[in-house]
């Protein structure tokens, strides 16, 4: 781990900022720009890089794109399925959406640092005051005005662009296990609770990390098995 920073250092620091003047919220979702929150990620680590993985496809067509974030020897991954206005995943996207969906995945993956995360969380402000910061956010929908290219960097100074490798089929450790499980939980309860339809799309969607979950990490495989189980089943009960 890097001398310089720590998880811990990069939270602190990122999570203080107030994010709200740059907040939009579009089907009840609240987002911020990628162009601002790579900005911002830029004037405390400009040595932060990013790369997209190649896409996820289940048999039915549908996408999920995946993105890490290095700030130094520190590193983030997110994922995210490509979605129709309706936040619900959609079948054989164009490179468009694609793209869009990449770059809101780069917002949140910056999210995992600190930034913005309270606006994820449904929080209105962040959790102390920024002394340092001033404000200044924007909605990072899944649309960005930029086509995203694997090697074209948002607003980024010094930047190393490492090259695209195959999706990653392997949660590293036990911390990254709980961070997906975690954002499972998020995705599943926001875009996949409204009917079983969705909960199965879902499902199929994120199979192969699913498994892994269940063969590497029975415990955070039980708590997510636990809270689907109970979605399926009041959906069930719903349906009846």
């Amino acid at each position: 781990m890097s001398a310089k920073h720590t998880y811990q250092s990069v939270w602190e620091k990122l999570q203080k900022i107030d994010c709200n003047d740059k907040k939009k919220t579009k089907n009840g979702l609240s987002y911020l720009s990628w162009a601002w929150a790579w900005g911002k990620l830029m004037e405390h680590y400009p040595e932060a890089t990013y790369e997209f993985f190649n896409e996820c496809r289940d048999e039915f067509g549908h996408v999920e794109v995946w993105c890490r974030i290095k700030i130094g020897e520190l590193e983030r991954i997110m994922w995210l399925p490509v979605m129709d206005y309706k936040n619900n995943a959609i079948k054989n996207p164009d490179l468009r959406k694609i793209s869009d969906t990449r770059m809101r995945c780069l917002t949140k993956c910056i999210g995992m640092f600190g930034l913005g995360h309270y606006i994820y969380a449904g929080e209105d402000l962040p959790d102390g005051p920024d002394n340092d910061e001033p404000t200044e956010p924007e909605p990072p929908k899944p649309a960005p005005k930029k086509k995203a290219e694997k090697k074209t960097p948002p607003p980024a100074k010094n930047k190393s662009e490492p090259k695209s490798e195959t999706a990653p089929n392997t949660i590293a450790d036990a911390d990254e296990a709980a961070n997906a499980v975690t954002f499972l939980i998020d995705t599943v309860d926001n875009f996949a609770s409204e009917s079983l339809v969705q909960l199965r799309d879902f499902y199929h969607t994120n199979k192969a990390l699913i498994d892994q979950l269940d063969t590497q990490f029975p415990e955070q495989y039980a708590k997510l098995k636990d809270h689907l189980s109970a979605l399926k089943a009041k959906l069930q009960e719903e349906a009846a």
